[in-house]
C-alpha cells in the first residue's frame, strides 16, 4: 500500500512505498513531464525565460515554446489539456498514487464537489524537491499574494468552475 504524509498541500512518499505497491505494474497515465513545446527558437524562448515564472493552462493543445505537460485523465474531455510554463521548473503530472516519486513534492488536485470525486482524489501536480517554486491548489478561487492560473475547461462540471492553480516563487 502506498502512504502519504500531508503537509500542507504537499504530499511526499518514499521510494519503498512505490516498490512495495501491488499496483506498481497498473499505471494507467503518466506521469507525464514538462517538455518544451513547437518553436524552439533561441529568440522564442529566452523571451519567456527572462521575465517572472508564468503558468498558462490550455484545454485544448500545448503552446509552442512554453514547457508544457499533458493532465491526462479519464474525466471526460480531459485527454487534451496542458499546463504550460515559460521556463522549465520540473513540472510533472501524476495521475495515479503508484507514481510517488521520492524526488518531488506534489501537490493534490482535488476538487471535493466533483461527484465522480474519485476520479481525481490521486492526481498531483508535482516538482523537483529542490524546487523554489510553491505550488498551492485552490477549488474556492485565487488566494491572496501568490500568482494564479485558472484551471478550467468548458467541458468540466460546474464544481470546477471556481479551480486556480497557485504559486509563489523564491
Amino acid at each position: 500500500m502506498v502512504t502519504f504524509v500531508l503537509l500542507g498541500a504537499i504530499l511526499f512518499c518514499t521510494l519503498s512505498d512505490v516498490l512495495s505497491s501491488p499496483n506498481i505494474d497498473k499505471i494507467y497515465h503518466g506521469p507525464y513531464v514538462a517538455r518544451l513545446m513547437g518553436n524552439n527558437s533561441i529568440d522564442f524562448v529566452s523571451k519567456n525565460v527572462l521575465g517572472p515564472l508564468e503558468f498558462r493552462f490550455n484545454p485544448n493543445s500545448h503552446i509552442n515554446g512554453w514547457w508544457c505537460v499533458k493532465m491526462d485523465e479519464i474525466t471526460p474531455g480531459w485527454s487534451n489539456n496542458y499546463l504550460c510554463t515559460n521556463k522549465d521548473i520540473g513540472l510533472v503530472w501524476r495521475a495515479h498514487r503508484d507514481q510517488c516519486q521520492p524526488n518531488l513534492k506534489c501537490t493534490a488536485t482535488v476538487e471535493p464537489l466533483d461527484p465522480q470525486v474519485w476520479w481525481w482524489q490521486d492526481n498531483a501536480l508535482c516538482l523537483p524537491v529542490t524546487s523554489n517554486v510553491e505550488l498551492v491548489w485552490s477549488y474556492c478561487g485565487t488566494l491572496p499574494q501568490m500568482s494564479c492560473v485558472h484551471m478550467f475547461d468548458s467541458v468540466s462540471p460546474a464544481p470546477f468552475l471556481d479551480n486556480y492553480l497557485c504559486w509563489k516563487e523564491y
